[in-house]
């Protein structure tokens, strides 16, 4: 907005804010209150580069960033100095005083609210209260009630909360099949925008999902195995399935199911007529540019195989049915071969030495990383699992990198 309208400063757009130039900017300037600096560094790693960019350049455009921290030592040197205005309460050791050590010794202990401004002089905090008590005793009731009486001395409309992604997203609400069919397949909502995402498998054929006991492994599947059918016809797309909890019983109708393998002699059946036909499809040296590039070269469905439970089927290295389709993995993309993969998020650390769960990584492919242990590393990229609600996960995609989204839920039909 500073550029297309020619804003030199914030004090310009203040003024045209005040004489009505931009009526759909109900606030002019924006404070971010962070209470807890190392909880923000420890806990949300990813949040960091944000905060400091708006550190570096956000009051420039009316963003005021307002810190709590332990510690001096917790800011690291260069966004310490994007703070023009700092104060300093009573530190657990004068040592680490950046305004003055022995000014700081002389701030009294058990006093709340005395500490030092920039020019090294004392000064005591004000209680935010409104009902004529000077002490702190039942703050929190006073700060309450100092809040409740600003919003009704208030007459204009509040500021716009800040919009959340929500605990549970009912299948229902995403966008109708016939419109997505260009962008891929709706499978949620991001947090960045609350806008739908997409999933488009026919560029990135494949996709690797981690998650806890409880998390959703069964439901993505389910939720992604009706994106395709409601995409895709009988004749356009068939799904074969392999799932060895049944988790997935019926929710394949037979028009679109070529095979349900539940143990392991009928996964190593499905995998052999799926390289058999797999096969058929790969380009040879007779293939013109032309067909390549249009995929021509072969006719019939897409071939979506849905893997429930990666880690009950991949016991072994050694006796894993789905290593006889690591040649068709690179080839998917031309030969409309696709493979989805569930894991259960213990032991993911280790199981990424798998070797279909290697290759899978190595083309690039999609990934969701869904509520987990952090110590089992980082997973997809520098990503590691973390503690999230069931449906919610990182989303790390070649165009996009990661996003945090909230999949949509479809509960098993009774």
């Amino acid at each position: 907005r500073f550029a297309e309208h020619g804003i030199d400063s914030m004090a310009t757009y203040r003024q045209l804010l005040r004489e009505g130039a931009f009526p759909q900017d109900r606030f002019g300037d924006l404070f971010l209150v962070i209470d807890g600096w190392s909880t923000l560094t420890s806990e949300f790693e990813d949040l960091v580069p944000a905060v400091v960019a708006l550190a570096n350049r956000g009051l420039g455009f009316g963003v005021h960033l307002i810190v709590a921290a332990n510690r001096w030592m917790d800011l690291r040197m260069n966004v310490r100095d994007m703070f023009g205005t700092r104060l300093e309460l009573k530190l657990g050791d004068p040592l680490d005083s950046v305004i003055g050590r022995r000014q700081q010794a002389t701030v009294p202990d058990q006093t709340p609210g005395r500490g030092l401004t920039p020019d090294a002089f004392h000064f005591l905090a004000a209680v935010p209260r409104i009902d004529g008590r000077s002490t702190d005793d039942g703050l929190a009731d006073a700060v309450s009630q100092l809040v409740t009486s600003v919003n009704q001395a208030w007459g204009r409309p509040p500021a716009p909360p800040v919009r959340l992604l929500p605990d549970e997203l009912p299948y229902d609400q995403l966008p109708p099949a016939e419109r997505t069919r260009q962008q891929g397949i709706p499978i949620g909502i991001a947090e960045r925008d609350l806008q739908p995402v997409y999933l488009d498998l026919r560029e990135d054929p494949h996709l690797l999902l981690f998650a806890d006991v409880q998390c959703g492994k069964s439901s993505f599947l389910r939720l992604l195995a009706s994106g395709i059918m409601r995409q895709f016809s009988p004749e356009e797309a068939q799904i074969a399935v392999v799932d060895f909890r049944r988790s997935l019983l019926g929710v394949v109708p037979d028009e679109y199911l070529v095979g349900y393998a539940s143990n392991a002699d009928l996964l190593q059946q499905m995998v052999q007529l799926t390289v058999e036909s797999m096969t058929k499809r790969l380009p040879t040296g007779e293939i013109t540019p032309e067909q390549l590039r249009n995929r021509s070269w072969w006719s019939g469905p897409e071939l979506f195989l849905l893997v429930d439970d990666y880690d009950l089927v991949a016991t072994s290295p050694h006796t894993n049915p789905l290593t006889g389709l690591l040649d068709l993995l690179t080839q998917g993309r031309d030969i409309g071969f696709h493979l989805i993969v569930t894991r259960r998020s213990g032991g993911a650390g280790r199981a990424l030495f798998d070797p279909v769960l290697s290759r899978i990584r190595d083309l690039a492919s999609p990934g969701i990383l869904m509520s987990g242990n952090r110590e089992e590393g980082p997973l997809l990229g520098n990503l590691r699992l973390e503690k999230l609600p069931p449906g919610r996960g990182w989303l790390v995609t070649r165009t996009d990198g990661p996003q945090l989204v909230q999949l949509a839920y479809l509960p098993p039909a009774e």
